[in-house]
């Protein structure tokens, strides 16, 4: 029976304006007069109709006495508790007689003044009034629940638009306070020095839901337009000097926030065992999480803190590899992740997604660092920085610079590129992907963005193929191997290659112009020529061809733009190892500490059809095995292919072949297995 009243209030970031509720003329009750540095709080949620006339004749005396609006909020149809709290009954006449006693300490009404005694609360008739105060005199009331500090935040998509990325969280100031649809709510606000807040209710549930509702300083009452966990939404373009907003909630169910360094697990055992809802927040330093109740009781009942440690982590070492650490860009806002009830997952513009039948990996801190590649893959198409690092046909590829670094972190024996068992072209192998790519794009000179792979496949409807999205991962990964693993110049080569995408002037850029872009902002990060490299890789190649992404487009860079390059590039000194497109994670050790090839000729070989198995035993520190027929390479094999502990590598020796050679970190090669032509 109130009204809602009509408002127009701009999104933060886009400078577009929307309306909540109806438009009806209010009128303003004051309450608390003279209290707080001469402050009032205001009530603007009655309208102006017959019902306004008769409340404004009945209780505009009681008002004047200072009268609490839970009053009002009771005579026009809200409650303060839920239903399941409060039974749902209205305030009476005896409810507001013993509310204009001042039964409660100040306005947030989170507690009971000292001299409001049990028999004093045992004689207010009312049912409501007296449960919420036997409640707060029972210490059943969760006040520390219900008491919250809305901190200001940099608005979505001025910070998307900063570090050049999708969205962060549209969800901060999580209250872990749910609503059912239909409820009233009702929230006490403190002064927000003119800035502008919201509740948003959302609904992360099956059923879904959404709505937001404007807030005022004082008593703010609320019809809940569907059920969820609440959200004071608080982004402001002045979020350095914006002040923290004192705020209280005494109607809904406390669902709880779970805070990462704050929280213990008894804290989380408590709050799965007693949510109202189907979903919990999850509140770390760098990524607040919205996961189901259900499958983290069963996948992580007791690990609460370890599950948003592993999250943390993984973000900051995505905004690591950004540079936002090193060139103090790092924002206060977190990236977000949610549970989805349909699909697999996924990115888009609220941020990354699971499935809930994905919470046995992503849910469970024993297990994600054996399946953290996900994870990282998808917050990591959020941290793309586009365009510069994300040109065509790269879609999939450039978030995966996280994910190889966050697996190399959690988990180096199990590497995506070097240990997946799949075929490469040589039967189902360990290291079945990196092989192809070493193959198809070293051995064979296959343009970067068009290697074949396992992947490979038809793009359909006219579109152009679809080449494999590891393959076109490996050299990017093979820079952050020498780089940062090996320790061949300089460790912040991604930072420093990122904070140059971030600040490009990528307007009117084409993806030709922004790969050659990256190739340039390489060789400065890393203050060496890679141009060698990158020919062999196949980036620094002249192609002009229309590649398959999300949205297609045509990739040129011609012979002109090559020469142009190397040009620029030749003022700088060509790298350590002239192999660096042969290091992988299994080898990335030989690099660091210039370890030569060791090993017995024709010793330690076990032919097997037409494979030939090298024991490590015999043969180390190689970085990979060329196979050969007279002159001619046939094949390249990464050491430890096939072998779960690097124990040996199986090396393909088709029909033909005359000999295998070891290749070290500096490119010197040594005869392993069979006979080298007559010169």
């Amino acid at each position: 029976m109130f009204c809602e009243r009509h408002y127009t209030a701009p999104v933060k970031g886009d400078g577009q304006f929307f309306s909540l509720g109806l438009s009806v003329p209010c009128h303003t009750k004051g309450l608390f007069p003279g209290h707080g540095r001469g402050r009032a709080f205001f009530l603007e949620t009655i309208p102006e109709t017959e019902q306004y006339y008769l409340t404004n004749m009945i209780f505009s005396p009681l008002l004047k006495k200072g009268v609490l609006l839970l009053a009002l909020c009771g005579v026009l149809g809200g409650g303060v508790l839920s239903a399941q709290e409060a039974g749902g009954a209205p305030i009476t006449e005896e409810g507001l007689k013993a509310l204009d006693s001042n039964v409660f300490a100040n306005e947030y009404m989170l507690a009971l003044k000292p001299n409001v005694t049990r028999d004093r609360i045992a004689r207010i008739k009312d049912p409501f009034v007296r449960g919420l105060a036997t409640r707060m005199a029972e210490k059943k009331f969760d006040r520390k629940a219900r008491a919250l500090t809305a901190e200001p935040y940099e608005p979505v998509k001025d910070l998307a638009e900063r570090l050049r990325t999708s969205q962060y969280s549209k969800f901060e100031n999580p209250t872990g306070i749910f609503f059912e649809e239909g409820e009233d709510v009702l929230l006490v606000m403190g002064d927000p020095k003119g800035e502008k807040l919201n509740l948003v209710i959302h609904n992360f549930g099956r059923d879904g839901g959404h709505s937001s509702y404007p807030l005022k300083e004082g008593v703010n009452i609320i019809r809940a337009k569907n059920k969820g966990l609440g959200y004071i939404e608080y982004f402001t373009p002045n979020y350095k000097k914006a002040p923290k907003v004192h705020l209280s909630i005494l109607s809904g169910k406390v669902n709880g926030v779970f805070v990462g360094g704050v929280s213990k697990n008894s804290d989380w055992k408590k709050m799965l065992e007693n949510s109202p809802t189907e979903v919990v927040d999850i509140v770390g330093s760098r990524v607040h999480l919205v996961y189901p109740v259900e499958e983290l009781k069963q996948f992580c009942p007791d690990k609460g803190e370890e599950l948003i440690a592993l999250y943390d982590r993984i973000i900051g070492m995505e905004q690591q590899i950004m540079g936002l650490y090193k060139y103090r860009m790092l924002p206060k806002n977190r990236m977000f992740g949610r549970v989805i009830w349909n699909g697999f997952m996924h990115a888009d513009g609220t941020g990354a997604a699971f499935h809930n039948g994905t919470m046995k990996e992503v849910g469970n801190p024993d297990r994600i660092p054996g399946s953290a590649w996900g994870i990282a893959h998808e917050f990591g198409h959020v941290n793309q920085v586009r365009p510069a690092m994300k040109w065509v046909s790269t879609g999939e590829v450039t978030n995966n610079i996280y994910s190889a670094y966050v697996n190399y972190m959690l988990n180096p024996s199990s590497m995506r590129l070097e240990h997946e068992r799949i075929n490469g072209g040589d039967g189902n192998m360990i290291g079945g992907r990196f092989n192809a790519y070493l193959n198809n794009g070293i051995l064979k000179g296959e343009n970067w963005l068009v290697q074949s792979g396992p992947d490979k496949r038809s793009g359909g409807d006219n579109r152009p193929m679809v080449h494999d999205h590891f393959v076109k991962l490996a050299p990017l990964w093979q820079l952050e191997l020498y780089f940062k693993v090996a320790g061949k110049g300089n460790p912040d080569f991604y930072p420093d290659i990122f904070y140059k995408a971030i600040k490009m002037d990528t307007r009117g850029k084409k993806d030709g112009e922004l790969q050659l872009a990256f190739m340039k902002n390489a060789c400065d990060a890393a203050r060496q020529d890679l141009t060698d490299f990158f020919r062999k890789t196949g980036m620094l190649k002249p192609i002009d061809q229309e590649l398959d992404d999300y949205t297609c487009a045509r990739m040129t860079i011609t012979e002109a733009d090559c020469k142009n390059l190397i040009a620029y590039a030749r003022k700088y000194k060509k790298p350590e190892s002239p192999v660096i497109y042969y290091i992988s994670v299994n080898s990335a050790e030989a690099y660091k500490n210039r370890l030569p090839v060791r090993g017995v000729y024709n010793q330690g070989v076990t032919e097997q059809g037409n494979r030939r198995i090298v024991s490590h035993d015999v043969w180390k520190n190689a970085v990979v095995f060329e196979t050969y027929k007279d002159r001619e390479m046939v094949r390249i094999t990464m050491v430890g292919t096939d072998s779960r502990d690097n124990s040996s590598t199986t090396v393909p020796y088709p029909e033909g072949s005359t000999r295998i050679e070891a290749v070290s970190w500096d490119g010197r090669r040594t005869l392993v297995y069979g006979k080298r032509p007559a010169k």
